[in-house]
């Protein structure tokens, strides 16, 4: 048993221990998926990468049958699982997966000082998975993962104000959208968006534009009201196939 443990020890010191964090993002905004290791002292015989891992989420249905949902489909079956790859003291992108071509990117002055934090542009649905970071170097080697979630609604703060000496509520988007919608609700979920207006606050070269919206409903300052900021645009909105297996015979 002795032995067991200290090659378990020598097993965790050797490839390092995995850690998880979760980071959220809007559609069309740009984010940082965060990786440091310390044994890292330069970039010469370096070599780590970030690869996409599939998500696959199993549930037992009452038929004794599993339900597998897959975000988006069969992903790597078609696509590669490389994000980004560094080694040779440059990065190789050769084999990175189409759709993160142009759109990943690791500081290189970070390299050296072991931060090797990726920055993905213009996140999409389908950018939503777990993200493995590897290196390796003679000094060690370790591994952590960051699960990236696409959120394709917003809830921003709403805040009381007047206008005209009339009491209104408003809200500002905190993401970037092509097609927002803008949806408000009070403390009964009733649909209040036909009393409210929405303007551009601030717009991008790219189309993409953040909207302040305000609600001129009757508006009693005991209420609670909820603004909802959604992407309209169909062909970004998370596609969900599902597929069925007969559950293993026990």
């Amino acid at each position: 048993m002795a032995f067991f443990w200290m090659w378990a020890n020598l097993l965790l010191l050797l490839h390092g221990a995995v850690s998880a964090d979760e980071v959220r993002a809007h559609p069309f905004t740009d984010v940082t998926l965060d990786c440091e290791f310390s044994f890292i002292e330069g970039t010469e015989n370096l070599e780590f990468y970030w690869e996409r891992e599939d998500i696959i989420e199993e549930y037992e249905a009452g038929d004794r049958d599993f339900y597998r949902f897959f975000t988006h489909y069969d992903f790597f079956q078609v696509f590669t699982k490389v994000v980004y790859q560094f080694y040779d003291n440059a990065e190789q992108l050769e084999d990175q997966n189409a759709l993160y071509e142009g759109r990943v990117s690791v500081d290189q002055n970070e390299i050296s000082e072991g931060i090797l934090s990726l920055l993905l542009r213009n996140v999409d649905f389908m950018d939503e998975a777990v993200y493995k970071c590897s290196a390796v170097t003679p000094n060690g080697r370790g591994e952590t993962k960051v699960k990236l979630i696409v959120e394709d609604s917003e809830i921003p703060q709403v805040k009381f104000d007047k206008i005209d000496d009339e009491d209104v509520v408003t809200c500002i988007s905190k993401g970037w959208y092509l097609t927002p919608n803008v949806t408000w609700l009070d403390r009964g979920e009733r649909d209040l968006s036909n009393h409210s207006t929405v303007e551009v606050l601030e717009e991008q070269m790219n189309g993409l534009y953040r909207v302040y919206s305000v609600l001129k409903y009757p508006v009693k300052l005991n209420e609670k009201y909820v603004c909802h900021i959604t992407e309209t645009n169909e062909n970004n909105r998370p596609i969900r196939s599902i597929r069925r297996y007969p559950m293993p015979s026990l």
